[in-house]
C-alpha cells in the first residue's frame, strides 16, 4: 500500500480526486531499487507501471552495433513502463536505475482490475495515460526534427 502523500508527488495524478488515490494506493507498493537495477529490458513484457518518487531512472536501447544509446532521463515525479496498460506490453527500451532509486509500482493487472470495478477510475486514468503518450509524441518530434536538421544533407532541402 502507499499513502495518498506519496502518490501526490507524482505528476500522472495531478488534479485527481482523492478517491483515485485511495483506490490505486491499496494496489501500488513502494519499493526502493539499487543504483544499477534493470526494472525491464527491452523487448520484454512490461507488467507493471512505475512512478520515480526519488533518484534518477535512464531509458534506453541497444543500437545494431551493441552499444547503449540512452533515450530519456526519468526524474522525481515522473511515469514509465505506461506500455504495460496496453494491448501489446512490450516494452521499446530497457529501464536502469542510474541511482538509488524509490519507485511506486503498480501491478498492471491490478490496474485493469480496478478499471473494470470502477469505470470512471478506468476512464480518468486512461485519459491521463493518453495526454502522456501525446507529450512524449511531440517531444520526441521535437527532438528528431531537431537532429534531421543538424545533417548538410537535410539543411540543402
Amino acid at each position: 500500500m502507499v499513502e495518498k502523500d506519496v502518490l501526490k508527488k507524482i505528476l500522472f495524478f495531478k488534479d485527481l480526486p482523492d478517491i483515485v488515490f485511495e483506490k490505486v494506493g491499496m494496489i501500488a507498493n513502494l519499493e526502493t531499487f539499487d543504483e544499477h537495477t534493470v526494472l525491464f529490458d527491452e523487448n520484454h513484457k512490461l507488467t507493471h507501471l512505475y512512478m520515480l518518487v526519488s533518484g534518477k531512472v535512464y531509458l534506453s536501447i541497444k543500437t545494431a552495433s551493441g552499444k547503449t544509446l540512452t533515450l530519456d532521463k526519468v526524474m522525481p515525479g515522473r511515469t514509465f513502463g505506461v506500455a504495460a496498460l496496453t494491448e501489446d506490453p512490450s516494452s521499446s527500451f530497457a529501464a536502469v536505475c542510474a541511482e538509488k532509486c524509490s519507485i511506486v509500482t503498480i501491478p498492471s493487472d491490478q490496474l485493469h482490475k480496478l478499471f473494470v470495478e470502477d469505470f470512471k477510475i478506468g476512464h480518468t486514468l486512461m485519459f491521463k495515460v493518453a495526454q502522456l503518450f501525446k507529450l512524449r509524441i511531440e517531444r520526441h518530434t521535437r527532438q528528431f526534427l531537431k537532429t534531421l536538421a543538424s545533417y548538410p544533407e537535410i539543411k540543402q532541402l
